[in-house]
């Protein structure tokens, strides 16, 4: 390893994991690479960095990543217990924002591994805590891959990943201490086992409603929370109401999936604690929100079905209020002359389509 960064700091010394700070310099350090197990000489002089470097040559390849490796097993097996990364639900292929399901916290440490093979899947260290198993991945030159995240997935097994890739210099056990068991940015979850779960309960209640093309535009038909209308059948425009909407948990138009949308709109859920609440109140109150809003558009002389310009009409019984992209919206409301007070919203039902 040539970068600044990269100096070998820990090595082996009859078996046993030491710092360069604990041997003396030269060769009398008498240590060998973790990697290779060549003879390593101790520079310690006043104008280097201190660290580790192969006696015959030029370092091998491994013993960098190869030597943290070690340390953070010896750390965490000596450690009582560790503080994972708060846990997210996010939502990919999807402007919804994700959301925290838990905060960081501690869990005790049972025992750890060093690179022992899990069917095809050889994690850098492994923790086991309360009967599971979590992996952690120590990224110095190389981050997990879409290929191994794919086995991640599969396996079902939480993994954070230590991204050291950043560091210069060289990294002291006390600093590697801290990453490894307090709630650093260094270490950040690859896998969660429980966001997974929880992004499974969201597709679990959505409902797949095609994008459907009509010339210009790209049309949602039958949208459950009514965005806009035509003859009275409720529709939607894919880019100005669905791709930002709460319920849109995954837009896979632009993935080529179906050429539709994940969409949670019928059953009205729009966070975790939705999930706990009856359907009724989610409707009532998710229908409350949709009046708000429209009549709030109404207000500022915005159509709440298109959101085009309401304008004054003339009719056979008197004016009232019509939309601008008349005939392709036709919603109209009436408006009290002398106050120019505007007929306030009303859905046309209380249920979801």
């Amino acid at each position: 390893m040539k970068t600044k960064r990269m100096n070998l700091v820990f090595a082996l010394k009859d078996g046993e994991l030491v710092n360069i700070d604990d041997v003396p310099s030269g060769l009398k350090c008498v240590c060998v690479c973790p990697a290779c197990g060549a003879k390593l000489v101790a520079k310690k002089g006043t104008k280097v960095i201190h660290h580790f470097a192969h006696y015959a040559g030029e370092n091998c390849e491994y013993g960098y990543e190869s030597s943290l490796h070690l340390a953070a097993k010896e750390i965490l097996s000596s450690s009582r217990s560790m503080t994972i990364p708060a846990v997210y639900v996010e939502f990919p292929d999807s402007y919804k924002s994700k959301e925290l399901i838990c905060k960081a916290k501690e869990i005790n440490i049972d025992r750890v591994e060093l690179e022992q093979r899990f069917d095809n899947i050889v994690p850098d260290v492994v923790v086991y805590s309360a009967g599971k198993k979590l992996y952690i991945e120590i990224y110095v030159t190389h981050a997990i891959d879409e290929k191994k995240l794919k086995k991640l997935i599969k396996a079902d097994v939480s993994t954070i990943e230590i991204d050291l890739s950043r560091i210069d210099g060289s990294l002291s056990k006390e600093e590697l201490t801290h990453i490894l068991l307090q709630d650093s940015e260094e270490k950040k979850w690859k896998y969660n086992s429980l966001s997974n779960k929880v992004l499974h309960q969201f597709y679990q209640v959505s409902d797949l409603r095609y994008v459907t093309g009509r010339g210009l535009t790209l049309h949602v038909d039958n949208c459950p929370i009514h965005s806009r209308d035509w003859k009275g059948k409720p529709y939607a425009n894919f880019i100005d109401d669905c791709l930002y909407c709460k319920y849109c948990i995954c837009h896979t138009y632009d993935n080529g999936y179906d050429d539709g949308i994940l969409c949670s709109g019928r059953l009205r859920i729009d966070k975790i604690s939705d999930f706990q609440v009856p359907h009724e109140i989610r409707i009532t109150n998710s229908n409350a929100d949709i009046i708000e809003e429209k009549n709030d558009q109404l207000k500022r002389g915005h159509c709440p079905n298109c959101g085009g310009r309401l304008v004054k009409r003339d009719g056979k019984n008197g004016s009232f209020l019509g939309c601008n992209n008349y005939p392709h919206c036709r919603f109209t409301t009436s408006f009290d002359e002398s106050t120019g007070e505007i007929k306030e919203f009303r859905l046309k039902s209380n249920k979801s389509f």
